[in-house]
């Protein structure tokens, strides 16, 4: 159990991949405009690890993070902007004295968590080949829609890492980002599995 390539030892090294890549992240996030490209390379880091690389987690996350900057720069703002015109929306329906105020919410929020799931696959998708941004959110919006289980599973996951990150906050600092970029990585490629091979039998 404790040799070289024993179970200890890979819980342990799986351990400090990402708590390392956790810090990684966080500290690239640190200037704050940072965020989009440092995410980019937190992504395109855990790609390898979901196709069994092993890459040098510093000098890929590097890389990466260089390689990505223009388009996620582009796209984050874009991103950010959207949202937060969604939760002005939200306030301004809250503040509605009409009768249609519930109908208006739950159509808003159900076009909130479609966006939510499009950009989930918007950073898997721009790490695993380059894609032009018009072409990245269109495959996004499409990937959204496509094996909609998986994409419910992924979303309940994330929540689930969310409450365990409230109740257990080392999660939140050493953990919670690595591990839900890698689960949500590797539902993102089972989707990308399953479209490949429905093109295929068309």
């Amino acid at each position: 159990m404790f040799k070289v390539d024993g179970l200890v030892h890979r819980v342990c090294t799986w351990i400090y991949r990402f708590s390392y890549l956790n810090l990684l992240f966080l500290v690239s996030c640190l200037p704050i405009i940072t965020i989009f490209p440092a995410a980019a390379a937190l992504f395109g880091v855990v790609r390898q690890w979901v196709k069994k690389n092993d890459p040098p987690v510093f000098t890929t996350y590097k890389l990466l993070f260089v390689e990505n900057f223009k388009q996620s720069m582009m796209i984050g703002p874009a991103v950010t902007g959207l949202f937060m015109l969604i939760f002005a929306d939200f306030y301004l329906i809250s503040r509605m004295q009409i009768g249609i105020k519930e109908i208006l919410f739950i159509c808003l929020l159900m076009i909130s968590f479609f966006l939510f799931i499009s950009v989930l696959y918007l950073l898997p998708l721009m790490v695993n080949g380059y894609y032009s941004s018009k072409q990245l959110v269109k495959n996004a919006f499409q990937l959204a829609i496509f094996k909609p289980f998986i994409s419910l599973v992924n979303v309940l996951t994330i929540i689930g890492l969310i409450f365990i990150s409230l109740r257990f906050s080392f999660f939140l600092v050493f953990f919670f980002f690595s591990v839900s970029a890698f689960i949500t990585y590797w539902f993102s490629e089972k989707k990308f599995f399953h479209a490949a091979l429905t093109v295929k039998q068309r």
